[in-house]
């Protein structure tokens, strides 16, 4: 056996000034003291062991009393000139010139230790370059009148109980040569080390001062304070400051780094100032992070605003927000600005955002992502987005812009509104997508100065430029210019005026839906539901007075939203008069999200429920039940489209004329019909049309569709005619963007069976709860409305609940029965409704005939819908 040699030395423990620390030697090794105190820089002492330390002695040496290294001893100056000085647990730094350079072997503070610097001003920095292998852990107090940079690669750590007071600091795992440093060029370089950089404790900068921690990794979870200064954490591996006078001015991020985390867990002040929280990584293989948790405030003071950044890479970053961002105004002046930018953001539920001011105008907070999300609750949570909630509660602490953008990522840079949203303070949300904005849940704002922007195409130019807004649920506002749309990143901002009301006969204010006649040029909105039922009173029976026209106020100009509101009851009766609708003449606009619910049309020639004469003007998402009664180029919608179009839009009144009467269009003159039907009685004298009457020039219609039964017409000058059954299949729209069952975004809901097509924008999303109906017997429970089995092999079918297009798009609930008798089949065969809710059903018997109190199902049905219309208006 081989002989092993013993490891049972005896070892000592001295202190090694050139590392700062108790350190394990062999029995005859020869050491110094710690020195009481020191001048300038100093030779290390040099050590030999002869042996290898063993683990044991490791753990010897961490557990043995620790002296910490910010002793001059360590020190060199490299560049400039400083006197560096240790009196027992203080070191100072005395320097002479604007800019000093010194190295450090080590440099670390213990709890009951001072580091200071004594510079010529509070433009004057000292750089703290660490070219040893241990991180600094800063446990005691650093102070200076002027600017510190403290750079080593192995990590920087200001723990618990820390006191940082400086003009300026820049902490950092970043290299810098002395080159750049005296010629001022603050670029600071990766320099290879895995350390990160942390603040536990509390570090505060000069009033205009700053505190800049810069690493691959940067978190904060102490107190940062840097009051009309900047606090700034930038990940990165080579970032480059912009100081002057004893300020930062700017920075950049000029090369990534993998795994890029920018973080703040606690508290960052920088009132009158700003804060500034950054990451980017090294490509798009990587990531980069920033994340907060805790509170970041720069409030307004001496009339200054702060400035919160939360900006994380474009193309592959992330910044979780939580926690709160507070840029206020409370004691005077204006809301500061808060901007949250990367490839994706993700608001957490409750987070709060602040630019609210006491006195001054509100602030805003950007949310730039490349695509964004609004759902329900927390539901931004699981990508770039936010709960609803979350938006409504912060649209009441200041202004909110969602911005999107398609910065080389792979999403297209669109806004979906998918949750309502309601708030109540005076204050703007602006919509801001790279291309298209889906508004398809409702946004309410409560306050009479409440506002909503959609700007939409913002990646390129107003010219040529195919981006869209869709609004696909209702969006109520208060009366006033409360809204408005820009199109294209050079595109102006178009105003639009908020109507709400009615108005009087001869009305013109051009602040309620007849007072557009005071100024048919400018653009308005519906801002609610408007019933019209008093017109039938007005100017002695001749009701309504068409919006634009022959002659004064002259020919509608504007643009029209009605952001899926509708106007009730409208009732016009001009027989003697040309160009009759609820639009007289309109030329080179658009009319969209519109209903026009029953009521009467009558005139003579150029007569359409929406608009006697469409010229160059497109018709979106428009529909009408109104009666429609004319003379010449009569139609259901419009009574002539000339070179415009009309699409995703129905007609089911009736149409009355002489000639040209279509059910839709009387005539259409190089018009554009699409995915467009009508159902409607059309009687004419002459020349008429199921859909359109008649068609010349360069008009088509494609994808539409007339009722032959409910019409009484079998021809057309355009589209295909089906029957009612037809009429009632999403089989017949194909190529229509429908949907059959509730909860979706698409444009149109059919009701298989039970309805036409209905626009869905109109309707009012609703989950019908589970409901309960007695047959007298046994409970059974089925799966859903559409279909329940009871026991022993009775069969029972309860076909879906249904609406028409001024009820619910429907998302069914379950409907429980109760058996009759033990015994027998039992046979349903009644439509029951309550509350604009059907329920077609038809449950099949061959044995003893029962069926079901109706008042009973009817009382079930109401509860349903009651609870389901409080659903769908929160």
């Amino acid at each position: 056996m081989k002989s092993h040699a013993s490891i049972n030395r005896i070892y000592r423990l001295v202190w090694n000034a050139a590392s700062s620390l108790w350190v394990a030697v062999a029995e005859n090794a020869r050491g110094s003291r710690k020195s009481g105190a020191r001048s300038g820089v100093s030779a290390a002492s040099g050590f030999t062991l002869n042996a290898a330390c063993s683990a044991a002695l490791l753990m010897l040496a961490v557990g043995a009393p620790q002296a910490w290294a910010a002793d001059a001893a360590n020190a060199s100056v490299s560049a400039g000139a400083a006197g560096i000085a240790t009196v027992g647990n203080t070191t100072t730094i005395n320097q002479s010139s604007q800019r000093v350079a010194i190295d450090w072997t080590s440099l670390s503070t213990a709890a009951n230790e001072a580091l200071i610097f004594n510079q010529p001003n509070a433009s004057a920095i000292a750089l703290n370059r660490i070219t040893g292998s241990s991180p600094s852990e800063f446990l005691g107090s650093l102070t200076a009148n002027g600017q510190v940079f403290i750079l080593n690669p192995n990590g920087v750590l200001f723990g618990a109980g820390s006191q940082v007071n400086v003009g300026g600091l820049v902490a950092s795992t970043l290299s810098m040569s002395n080159a750049d440093f005296m010629a001022g060029n603050h670029v600071f370089t990766g320099s290879g080390g895995s350390g990160s950089v942390v603040n536990k404790g509390t570090l505060k900068a000069a009033p205009g001062g700053y505190l800049a921690l810069l690493a691959p990794e940067v978190r904060n979870e102490g107190v940062m304070t840097a009051n009309l200064g900047a606090a700034l954490l930038a990940a990165g591996n080579k970032i480059t400051l912009n100081l002057d006078n004893g300020s930062l001015l700017g920075y950049s991020i000029d090369q990534g780094a993998i795994n890029a985390l920018a973080e703040n867990k606690l508290l960052i002040q920088a009132n009158g100032g700003q804060v500034l929280l950054s990451a980017k990584a090294m490509d798009n293989l990587t990531t980069a992070t920033v994340n907060n948790t805790g509170v970041i405030e720069a409030k307004t003071v001496q009339n200054k605003a702060g400035r919160i950044l939360l900006m994380g890479d474009m193309e592959t970053g992330t910044v979780n927000l939580a926690g709160t961002l507070d840029a206020s105004a409370p004691d005077g002046g204006d809301g500061g600005f808060v901007e949250t930018s990367a490839a994706h953001v993700k608001v957490a539920d409750g987070a709060k955002v602040t630019t609210l001011a006491a006195s001054g105008n509100h602030g805003t907070w950007l949310i730039d992502p490349t695509d964004f999300t609004i759902a329900a609750g927390s539901g931004g949570l699981t990508g770039s987005g936010i709960g609803a909630t979350t938006l409504a509660n912060n649209l009441n602490l200041g202004n909110v812009a969602l911005a999107t953008n398609n910065a080389g990522g792979t999403d297209n840079g669109d806004i979906h509104v998918n949750s309502a949203v309601t708030w109540n303070a005076g204050t703007t949300l602006t919509l801001s997508a790279w291309r298209n904005i889906n508004i398809n849940a409702s946004i309410t704002s409560q306050n009479a100065n409440g506002k909503l922007a959609l700007e939409y195409g913002l990646g390129a130019v107003n010219a040529g430029n195919t981006a869209t807004y869709n609004v696909r649920a209702p969006v109520n506002l208060r009366a006033g210019n409360n809204f408005s749309t820009r199109l294209g990143s050079d595109g102006a901002t178009d105003p639009y005026r908020v109507i709400t009301s009615l108005g009087a006969a001869g009305s013109t204010t051009g602040t309620d839906l007849q007072g557009i006649n005071g100024d048919p040029t400018l653009n308005y909105v519906l801002g609610a539901d408007i019933d019209a039922s008093d017109t039938v009173n007005w100017n002695a029976g001749a009701g309504f007075d068409t919006l634009g026209g022959v002659g004064a106020p002259g020919i509608f100009e504007g643009r029209f939203d009605g952001l899926n509101h509708k106007i009730t009851n409208l009732f016009i009766n001009r027989p003697g008069d040309n160009f009759v609708g609820l639009f007289g003449i309109t030329q080179s606009t658009s009319i969209r999200n519109l209903g026009l619910v029953g009521g009467s049309i009558t005139g003579d020639s150029f007569v359409g429920a929406i608009a006697g004469q469409g010229c160059c003007t497109n018709f979106t998402n428009v529909y009408s039940t109104a009666a429609v009664t004319g003379n010449d180029e009569v139609g259901g919608l419009v009574g002539e489209l000339s070179q415009g179009g009309i699409t995703d839009s129905y007609a089911t009144g009736a149409v009355t004329g002489n000639d040209k009467v279509g059910g839709l269009v009387g005539s259409s003159l190089d018009g554009t019909i699409t995915r467009a039907y009508s159902s409607g009685r059309v009687t004419s004298a002459g020349l008429a049309g199921g859909l359109v009457a008649e068609e010349f020039g360069a008009a088509v219609t494609t994808d539409s569709y007339w009722n032959i039964t409910t019409s009484g017409q079998a021809t057309s000058a355009g589209g295909t005619g089906k029957t009612s059954a037809q009429m009632m299949q999403a089989a017949t729209f194909a190529g229509w963007d429908m949907a059959t069952q509730g909860g979706t975004t698409a444009v149109w809901r059919i009701y298989e069976g039970q309805t036409g097509p209905l626009l869905r924008s109109f309707l009012l999303p609703i989950t019908l709860p589970d409901t309960s109906v007695v047959f007298n017997g046994a409970q059974q429970s089925g799966a859903g409305a559409a279909g329940v089995t009871a026991a022993s092999g009775t069969s029972l079918g309860v076909y879906n609940a249904w609406s028409t297009q001024e009820g619910y798009d429907i998302t069914g609930g379950t409907l429980t029965i109760r058996q009759a008798d033990s015994g027998g089949d039992f046979l349903i065969n009644e439509a029951y409704r309550s509350a604009m809710v059907y329920l077609a059903g038809v449950v099949r018997s061959a044995n003893t005939p029962s069926r079901p109190d109706p008042g009973a199902l009817a009382d079930a049905l109401s509860a349903a819908a009651a609870e389901a219309q409080e659903q769908g208006t929160k």
